[in-house]
């Protein structure tokens, strides 16, 4: 049996890569249960990704996260550890005494880590392990901490450092992360699992790149933050935009955050949004775009995947990117899959390069991606997943078992 949860999020937030996360788990194990814990709208979401529902083995169980901080991973809570490590608890205590189970963090707070490792202790007459999925929070160990002695105990520095049963093990989305998160807390050293981001197989029908012609599109994906580069993208197209006029574009396919000062916005091709786009929205309008920019900074995106990333490797569109570690293993790994920049001047020489237009490099390109995202399938990292858990957890699924 295997148990996976989605303690933090709740609607659309996280939904496409907890879906090929799944998918990549229940295709790893299929004689297994896969039971999915999370808030009602987020699994609704999981829900509309048929390739996962397709799946005989993955079924859908709502529970309510905890209401309060909702987003704010950082803080820690006594209500919030209790809250979490029922909804654990009630969950393993559903699952025979004899079964073997794996219990997936899809994310985690400091005290879902805590949680699980307490249950860990508390059930140690089962066969159980424990896979604690970190992604953006990972940055909370270089963020704000409370000053009060207890609380500092149990935030998220503390709870990657603490000594957690042998069986109770973190899982990152690259190997660049890895990496850094193990230089930074040297306690996690050889505790961390790479199962790299999956792409949406669903959307391999409709990815084929645009032909290479004048306006040639340019897109910033995702939330328009400064750690992912949004000032520097804008003022990149802001000069572009007068030096090159009608020849080229600038989107950005995503929302604002609030307070936004939307002038800087007024050069790109659509106005923007502070709600979330629709999926289907999503998708017509990346179908569009010759490339993706990631213009991102040194800092947040060392210890956090980029999803955006992923969509690029999905739909096939060439990068021009900020050489951080993350994208530069895209390029060791597969080749010219776009620019690599060191910094915003190199990037705004990139795009001007691509101004001359070259078709057969771009189609290279689309090619490079290509083989980067037959890598990222499920199907492919099922075996990744596979050879983690039969490495870290000897014996826990030698016989299988398909009971509900």
């Amino acid at each position: 049996m295997i148990l996976a949860f989605e303690l933090t999020w709740t609607g659309v937030t996280h939904a496409p890569g907890n879906s090929a996360t799944l998918q990549t788990v229940a295709l790893a194990f299929p004689d297994q249960r896969i039971r999915v814990f999370a808030d009602a709208p987020h699994i609704n979401e999981l829900t509309r990704d048929t390739s996962l529902t397709e799946l005989a083995n993955v079924s859908f169980h709502p529970v309510r996260s905890f209401p309060d901080y909702r987003g704010q991973t950082h803080i820690v809570s006594p209500r919030r550890f209790l809250y979490e490590a029922k909804i654990v608890a009630h969950a393993v205590k559903g699952v025979d005494r004899r079964e073997p189970c794996l219990i997936l963090l899809l994310s985690s707070t400091p005290t879902a880590i805590f949680a699980t490792s307490w249950l860990t202790r508390l059930f140690k007459q089962r066969n159980l392990g424990v896979q604690i999925g970190l992604h953006g929070n990972a940055n909370d160990i270089n963020g704000w901490r409370s000053r009060n002695p207890l609380l500092r105990r149990f935030d998220l520095m503390a709870a990657l450092s603490a000594h957690h049963p042998t069986r109770v093990r973190f899982m990152v989305l690259e190997q660049a992360i890895r990496n850094e998160l193990e230089r930074q807390v040297p306690a996690l050293t050889s505790r961390v699992d790479v199962l790299p981001l999956p792409v949406n197989a669903n959307e391999f029908t409709a990815t084929s790149p645009p032909p290479l012609t004048e306006p040639i599109k340019i897109g910033f994906v995702g939330v328009a933050t400064k750690a992912k580069g949004i000032d520097i993208y804008l003022r990149i197209a802001a000069d572009l935009k007068r030096k090159y006029g009608t020849r080229i574009e600038f989107h950005h396919i995503g929302r604002v955050l609030p307070d936004t000062d939307l002038a800087p916005f007024r050069h790109l091709a659509h106005p923007v949004s502070a709600e979330q786009l629709p999926r289907d929205e999503f998708v017509r309008r990346i179908s569009e775009l010759h490339y993706f920019a990631f213009p991102y900074r040194e800092g947040y995106y060392n210890l956090s995947a980029s999803g955006a990333l992923i969509d690029a490797i999905t739909w096939q569109r060439p990068l021009i990117a900020t050489a951080l570690p993350f994208v530069r293993q895209i390029f060791e790994e597969f080749g010219d899959v776009g620019y690599l920049c060191a910094d915003e001047a190199a990037m705004r020489a990139a795009i001007e390069s691509v101004m001359t237009v070259d078709p057969s490099r771009y189609e290279r390109q689309s090619r490079a991606l290509a083989r980067a995202r037959k890598a990222r399938t499920p199907a492919v990292l099922a075996g990744t997943f596979r050879a983690i858990v039969s490495s870290c957890y000897p014996n826990l699924f030698d016989e299988p078992s398909m009971k509900s």
